[in-house]
């Protein structure tokens, strides 16, 4: 299997998505993730919940907003190089966010939420992915919540296909749905997720009490 064919199956999960839905750099704050397993725990329907619990993570429970992980792709998946890899940063979050367009609200019931992320691509292999499959948000329950695609009034969202060459970088909001009352706690990030099917390498930030 070679990245074409992993974008191309993205793709398809993409257009199915956008029919249900109408529509730092640097070391600072760094903190290293190592490879981590269990269920991702969450569909790509566009925000729907699931019944599984969030992956288990080596992330070290004091990483928050503003914190930087260095996260692995699926190894072997460039043209021209074997380490598929980035420094994710989660900029930004809000747990009340506001759709740029009706299209992309959340239904009767719901609330969107967003965050913000900035990737810079540090291996040596192209880092192509869908740009809202691998993020994702976890509620106080342990329930996750899957990105869709649109944008929130306080910025543009990451590309639908994110293409970062070695040391190209990227900055876009990611928005879900989620139940009007749950308590958000933690924001997620994988690389190449449709194919690491386990959670492996999953980068979690937790959130303000």
């Amino acid at each position: 299997m070679n990245r074409s064919i992993a974008s191309a199956a993205a793709a398809v999960v993409l257009a199915a998505t956008l029919v249900a839905c109408g529509g730092s750099d640097g070391d600072s704050g760094k903190v290293a993730v190592t490879k981590s397993a269990g269920s991702s725990g969450a569909d790509t329907s566009g925000g729907q919940q699931t019944p599984d619990t969030a992956p288990s993570s080596t992330t070290p429970s004091g990483a928050k907003v503003g914190d930087t992980l260095s996260l692995e792709g699926l190894p072997g998946m460039g043209a021209t190089g074997n380490n598929v890899q980035a420094d994710v940063t989660l900029t930004k979050y809000e747990d009340n966010a506001k759709p740029s367009l009706d299209a992309f609200a959340a239904p009767d019931g719901q609330r969107l939420v967003a965050a913000e992320f900035t990737i810079l691509s540090t291996g040596d292999a192209t880092y192509d992915d869908p740009g809202n499959l691998g993020a994702k948000v976890v509620d106080s329950t342990g329930k996750v919540y899957a990105g869709k695609p649109g944008d929130p009034t306080v910025g543009e969202s990451l590309d639908l296909t994110i293409i970062l060459q070695p040391g190209d970088k990227t900055t876009g909001w990611v928005i879900f749905n989620v139940p009007q009352d749950v308590k958000i706690t933690a924001v997620t990030y994988q690389m190449d997720s449709l194919l690491q099917t386990n959670g492996e390498h999953t980068g979690r930030w937790n959130l303000r009490a």
